[in-house]
This record gives structure tokens, C-alpha cells and sequence, in this order.
């Protein structure tokens, strides 16, 4: 029934915009509609939408068994192409000729819109199906909670094998083995694990190089279950620390403390962000928070809403979010400290159970 309320929702968008018919190609977006399993790559299941009448999911030979496996809402037709012939490419001839054909103009990319264009007038709908992504229902959020505590799980199984002298891949399989040993579908984005000099990069990726003296190491990962995210940082130290980054921990721990308890239904993502970074800025380290305080969670893992200074609007119930605060110090390391929450009607509910207290392993 959710997904054809979903279904329902969007024909509602489609025709408030005067629209005959709209193409949806974005995985997520078919996902999200229709409960068809993700495609590999662009095009790979294509939902042609008609403001009037049946919708119709065309798949290629390859996605055809586990999509008719799946099962597909009421009111939508699997139609499986021709062996050597792409979905989109049967989508475009359906709507030759055709009057406002809606487009996810924010995810088709330039050569895809040139082979569209000629067959119809299109007309962008924008995020429209991501707006609606953005808050969640008790199902969805109950996939998010589920993929953090395997998250979480896994994070307190790692601790017990660090040590001093690990090198970055090493730590990294450590982490991603229990992970998947704990039901991860799959990892939410590529796990990074940075050190010391490197802990300074917020998307840093694992290399040969081996933690010591003292030095920050920066674990940020996530995982998928049921289609959905987990997203979590935590930064330990192999070995004791200095003193400077003692403070910077504790300044980026109290920043983080001080947005969870403000955080509710109604507090503009510039609002959010603003506490937090106040925290940091009396702490003397302002310009090294480089980023914003967090981003939606769902079946992206970077998705709207966004705790940041451009976003004015209120929070809802239901968003999920990230708040992870962090400073970077070029030269010599990096702190991030990211929790998952549920936005409620007074307060949050926060899905990310380990420790934050400082780590030294």
C-alpha cells in the first residue's frame, strides 16, 4: 500500500504541473515508487509515468526475473525490452510525439537529454521525488536503525583489534568483515579511514600507511539494509595523544552535544549547524570546521535535508540526519564526531549507540 500511495503522490505532482507523462530513471527514485530492486547504473529499469492511466516499469532481460520476483505495486505493468535493446531507449519511443514529458533534469546527464529532447517537449520536475524521500516512515526508519546497530556492532568488535601500528587497509578490512558478518547487504559508500596527517582529509580513503604515537585515526562507514543507509564517524587514537588534540576532541564533542540537544521538529538546518559551530568558534578553531554540521539519510546516503548555513527551513518529523561536526588542522590531524538521528516532534532519537567518550587504543 506504501508504494502505491507513493505512486499515487507523484501522478498528483505530474499533473499539478500540467505534465502528460514523466520518465523516472534515477535507481533510487524507481526503488523508492515501486520496491523494484536496484539496476547497476542509469537506465537500467525505467518507470514511465502517464498522468492518466497505468504506469509501466521497463526492464531489461537481465533485471526481469528478480523484479517480477520482487513483486511490483497494483496499478504498474513489468515490460521486459528486447535482448540487445536498452529501457530507456523503448521509453523514448513511447513518448515521441508526446506534449510535456517530465524529466529528472538534476540526474540525466547531458547526452541522455540530447537523445530525448527530439521526441518530445521536456519539462524539468526538479527534486520532486527526493523531497518526498526526505522524511521517512516507521518502516523505513526501522531499516535505518537496524543498519546502524549492525553499524555499531561492528565499530565495538573493531575496537578490541586495534592496536598501535596497524596500517589503514588493515583497520579498514578488520571493520568492513564484521560488518558483513553482521548482515550488511552492502557498505553505504566506500569506508574511509584516515590517520594522523591524513585525518585531515574528510573523505579519505585507506592507504598502506600505519597509525602510532599518539596519532588520530578517523573511522567513517555505513551500511545498507533493505535499500537503506547507515552513516557514523568515529576518531580514537593509536596511542596516547598530545595535548592540542585532547582539546580539539573535546571542542568537537562538546559542538556535536550541544546540536543533539536542540536538535527537533521546527529548527532550521542553518540554526543547527550555527550551535554547533559556535562551539567550535569559542574553542578557537572556527575556520577549521570545514564543512557542514550534516545531510540527510535514507536510500542515499547523502540526501536531503541538509544542517547547513544555506538551509533556512525548518526540520520535520521523520528527516534523518547526520550531525558531525569536525575540525581539521593541516599538517597534523583531524577529529569527526557523526551520529544518526530521527528528527521527532520535541527532541531526536538518536540510532547511534557507541561511546564518544576518547578512545585510546
Amino acid at each position: 500500500m506504501r508504494h502505491e500511495l507513493r505512486l499515487e503522490a507523484f501522478r498528483e505532482e505530474i499533473r499539478k504541473n500540467g505534465l502528460e507523462y514523466a520518465i523516472v530513471t534515477k535507481p533510487e527514485n524507481v526503488f523508492y515508487l515501486t520496491g523494484a530492486p536496484f539496476a547497476m547504473g542509469s537506465g537500467g529499469k525505467v518507470l514511465f509515468f502517464r498522468a492518466e492511466g497505468e504506469v509501466e516499469l521497463v526492464v531489461s532481460p537481465l533485471d526481469y526475473e528478480e523484479t517480477a520476483a520482487k513483486g511490483i505495486p497494483k496499478g504498474v505493468a513489468i515490460e521486459m525490452v528486447a535482448f540487445g535493446e536498452s529501457p530507456l531507449e523503448a521509453v523514448i519511443k513511447r513518448f515521441r510525439g508526446c506534449e510535456k514529458v517530465g524529466i529528472e533534469d538534476g540526474f540525466l546527464t547531458v547526452s541522455i537529454y540530447e537523445r530525448m529532447k527530439g521526441s518530445a517537449h521536456l519539462a524539468p520536475i526538479g527534486g520532486c521525488i527526493e523531497r518526498m524521500r526526505e522524511v521517512k516512515d516507521d518502516l523505513e526508519i526501522g531499516l535505518i536503525r537496524k543498519a546502524q546497530e549492525i553499524a555499531d556492532t561492528a565499530f565495538q568488535k573493531t575496537l578490541a583489534e586495534l592496536k598501535e601500528g596497524m596500517s589503514e587497509f588493515e583497520a579498514a578490512s578488520v571493520l568492513e568483515y564484521y560488518l558483513r558478518r553482521g548482515g550488511a547487504e552492502g557498505f553505504a559508500f566506500e569506508t574511509i579511514v584516515a590517520s594522523g596527517q591524513r585525518a585531515v582529509f574528510p573523505h579519505g580513503m585507506p592507504s598502506a600507511r600505519r597509525a602510532r604515537g599518539g596519532e588520530a585515526v578517523v573511522f567513517d562507514f555505513g551500511v545498507r539494509v533493505g535499500g537503506y543507509c547507515s552513516d557514523m564517524t568515529r576518531t580514537v587514537f593509536f596511542g596516547t595523544p598530545k595535548v592540542e588534540a585532547i582539546d580539539v576532541y573535546c571542542a568537537v564533542l562538546r559542538a556535536q552535544e550541544s546540536a543533539l540537544a536542540v536538535a527537533k521538529a521546527g529548527i532550521s538546518g542553518r540554526d543547527l549547524d550555527r550551535t554547533a559551530r559556535a562551539e567550535i568558534e569559542s574553542a578557537g578553531y572556527g575556520e577549521r570546521f570545514v564543512h557542514g554540521l550534516g545531510h540527510g539519510v535514507g536510500l542515499a546516503v547523502h540526501e536531503g535535508p541538509i544542517a547547513g548555513p544555506k538551509n533556512e527551513k525548518g526540520l520535520m518529523q521523520g528527516n534523518v540526519i547526520t550531525v558531525e561536526p569536525g575540525v581539521y588542522i593541516p599538517g597534523a590531524f583531524g577529529v569527526r564526531i557523526e551520529d544518526l538521528v530521527v528528527i521527532r516532534e520535541n527532541g531526536i532519537e538518536n540510532l547511534t549507540a557507541s561511546p564518544k567518550g576518547l578512545t585510546v587504543v
